[in-house]
Protein backbone atom coordinates (compact mmCIF):
# COMPACT_ATOMS: atom_id res chain seq x y z
CA UNK A 1 0.00 0.00 0.00
CA UNK A 2 1.56 3.52 -0.97
CA UNK A 3 0.95 5.46 1.88
CA UNK A 4 1.02 9.48 2.04
CA UNK A 5 1.63 11.20 5.20
CA UNK A 6 -0.18 14.18 6.25
CA UNK A 7 0.61 16.80 8.96
CA UNK A 8 1.42 15.68 12.19
CA UNK A 9 1.63 11.87 11.62
CA UNK A 10 4.07 8.94 12.64
CA UNK A 11 3.14 7.16 9.36
CA UNK A 12 3.69 3.17 10.43
CA UNK A 13 5.68 1.60 7.33
CA UNK A 14 4.74 -1.79 7.22
CA UNK A 15 6.29 -4.84 5.33
CA UNK A 16 6.50 -4.80 2.07
CA UNK A 17 4.84 -1.34 2.00
CA UNK A 18 6.06 2.19 1.19
CA UNK A 19 4.98 6.14 2.34
CA UNK A 20 6.27 9.56 0.87
CA UNK A 21 5.40 12.43 1.96
CA UNK A 22 6.40 16.43 1.80
CA UNK A 23 5.10 16.93 5.48
CA UNK A 24 7.58 18.52 7.57
CA UNK A 25 6.27 17.27 11.03
CA UNK A 26 5.91 13.57 9.45
CA UNK A 27 7.29 10.63 10.80
CA UNK A 28 7.80 7.87 8.53
CA UNK A 29 8.82 5.05 10.84
CA UNK A 30 9.37 1.22 10.39
CA UNK A 31 9.77 -0.82 13.21
CA UNK A 32 11.12 -4.27 14.41
CA UNK A 33 13.64 -4.38 10.71
CA UNK A 34 14.76 -7.72 11.30
CA UNK A 35 16.21 -9.13 8.06
CA UNK A 36 14.14 -6.67 5.90
CA UNK A 37 15.49 -3.52 4.78
CA UNK A 38 14.53 0.18 5.17
CA UNK A 39 15.28 2.42 2.11
CA UNK A 40 15.27 6.42 3.37
CA UNK A 41 15.25 8.48 0.78
CA UNK A 42 15.36 12.70 1.25
CA UNK A 43 15.72 15.61 -1.23
CA UNK A 44 17.28 18.72 0.84
CA UNK A 45 15.79 21.24 -1.59
CA UNK A 46 12.42 20.34 -2.17
CA UNK A 47 11.57 18.56 1.56
CA UNK A 48 10.32 15.34 -0.13
CA UNK A 49 11.31 12.11 1.38
CA UNK A 50 10.18 8.37 1.16
CA UNK A 51 11.04 5.09 2.78
CA UNK A 52 10.29 1.34 1.30
CA UNK A 53 10.26 -1.29 3.89
CA UNK A 54 11.62 -3.81 1.19
CA UNK A 55 10.86 -7.37 2.59
CA UNK A 56 12.43 -10.01 -0.20
CA UNK A 57 15.84 -9.49 -2.77
CA UNK A 58 13.92 -9.75 -5.78
CA UNK A 59 9.95 -10.53 -7.84
CA UNK A 60 8.58 -10.16 -10.74
CA UNK A 61 5.42 -8.05 -10.24
CA UNK A 62 4.45 -5.25 -8.10
CA UNK A 63 1.27 -5.53 -6.20
CA UNK A 64 -0.69 -2.56 -5.10
CA UNK A 65 -1.05 -3.60 -1.79
CA UNK A 66 2.75 -4.45 -1.28
CA UNK A 67 5.01 -2.27 -3.68
CA UNK A 68 7.75 -2.53 -1.98
CA UNK A 69 7.73 -6.13 -1.20
CA UNK A 70 10.84 -6.61 -3.15
CA UNK A 71 13.63 -4.60 -3.70
CA UNK A 72 14.16 -4.34 -7.48
CA UNK A 73 10.80 -3.14 -7.36
CA UNK A 74 10.68 -1.01 -4.59
CA UNK A 75 13.41 1.10 -5.56
CA UNK A 76 12.10 2.37 -8.30
CA UNK A 77 8.43 2.52 -7.08
CA UNK A 78 9.51 4.60 -4.37
CA UNK A 79 11.30 7.15 -6.56
CA UNK A 80 8.62 7.42 -8.99
CA UNK A 81 6.50 8.08 -5.67
CA UNK A 82 9.18 10.73 -4.43
CA UNK A 83 9.20 12.43 -7.62
CA UNK A 84 5.36 13.11 -7.90
CA UNK A 85 5.44 15.39 -5.00
CA UNK A 86 8.26 17.38 -6.43
CA UNK A 87 11.14 15.18 -5.25
CA UNK A 88 14.28 15.35 -7.50
CA UNK A 89 16.40 11.98 -8.07
CA UNK A 90 19.20 13.60 -8.14
CA UNK A 91 19.29 14.95 -4.79
CA UNK A 92 18.27 12.05 -2.59
CA UNK A 93 19.93 11.44 0.44
CA UNK A 94 19.46 7.92 0.86
CA UNK A 95 20.27 5.63 3.93
CA UNK A 96 19.70 2.29 4.40
CA UNK A 97 18.96 -0.22 7.18
CA UNK A 98 18.48 -3.68 8.39
CA UNK A 99 19.31 -6.82 6.56
CA UNK A 100 19.64 -8.56 9.72
CA UNK A 101 20.63 -12.12 9.98
CA UNK A 102 18.17 -12.77 12.66
CA UNK A 103 17.23 -16.69 12.05
CA UNK A 104 20.02 -18.38 13.24
CA UNK A 105 19.02 -21.70 14.05
CA UNK A 106 21.28 -24.63 14.85
CA UNK A 107 22.42 -26.29 11.59
CA UNK A 108 21.37 -24.05 8.88
CA UNK A 109 24.83 -21.89 9.53
CA UNK A 110 23.15 -18.84 8.05
CA UNK A 111 21.93 -21.24 5.10
CA UNK A 112 19.03 -18.08 3.84
CA UNK A 113 20.97 -15.04 4.76
CA UNK A 114 17.82 -12.95 3.59
CA UNK A 115 19.31 -10.55 4.63
CA UNK A 116 22.23 -10.07 3.05
CA UNK A 117 20.60 -10.55 0.14
CA UNK A 118 18.39 -7.80 0.45
CA UNK A 119 21.14 -5.26 1.27
CA UNK A 120 22.70 -6.26 -1.93
CA UNK A 121 19.55 -6.58 -4.32
CA UNK A 122 18.69 -2.83 -2.20
CA UNK A 123 22.07 -1.75 -3.19
CA UNK A 124 22.19 -3.32 -6.70
CA UNK A 125 18.92 -1.61 -7.47
CA UNK A 126 19.92 1.38 -6.61
CA UNK A 127 23.28 1.39 -8.31
CA UNK A 128 21.05 0.80 -11.73
CA UNK A 129 19.44 4.33 -11.26
CA UNK A 130 22.73 5.92 -10.91
CA UNK A 131 22.34 5.70 -6.90
CA UNK A 132 24.16 4.87 -3.94
CA UNK A 133 23.65 5.31 -0.01
CA UNK A 134 25.39 8.12 1.96
CA UNK A 135 24.89 5.74 5.14
CA UNK A 136 24.09 2.96 6.39
CA UNK A 137 23.29 0.22 9.57
CA UNK A 138 23.08 -3.17 8.13
CA UNK A 139 23.81 -6.63 8.81
CA UNK A 140 24.34 -8.38 12.59
CA UNK A 141 22.16 -10.14 14.29
CA UNK A 142 19.53 -7.53 16.18
CA UNK A 143 15.80 -5.98 14.82
CA UNK A 144 16.10 -2.34 14.52
CA UNK A 145 13.19 0.38 14.63
CA UNK A 146 13.68 3.13 12.05
CA UNK A 147 12.30 6.78 12.11
CA UNK A 148 12.94 9.65 9.33
CA UNK A 149 11.96 12.85 10.65
CA UNK A 150 10.80 15.14 7.35
CA UNK A 151 11.69 18.15 8.85
CA UNK A 152 15.14 17.56 8.62
CA UNK A 153 15.82 14.71 6.86
CA UNK A 154 17.37 12.81 9.56
CA UNK A 155 16.92 9.26 10.39
CA UNK A 156 17.41 7.63 13.48
CA UNK A 157 17.87 3.89 14.26
CA UNK A 158 17.47 1.62 17.37
CA UNK A 159 18.82 -1.34 17.71
CA UNK A 160 17.12 -3.87 20.39
CA UNK A 161 18.88 -2.95 23.72
CA UNK A 162 21.07 0.35 22.84
CA UNK A 163 20.11 4.07 22.13
CA UNK A 164 18.84 5.52 19.04
CA UNK A 165 21.64 6.61 16.85
CA UNK A 166 21.40 8.92 13.98
CA UNK A 167 22.56 7.68 10.75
Amino acid sequence: MNKQAQDNDEIIVGMGELAVSNQPSAVLTCLGIGSCVAVCAFDPISRVGGVAHVLLPCGENASTTTPSKYANIAIPALLNEIAKLGGNKSRLVIKVVGGARISTAPGFDGTFKIGDKNVEEVLAALNREKLSASAMDVGGEKGRTVRMYLDTGKVVVQSVGTKPKEL
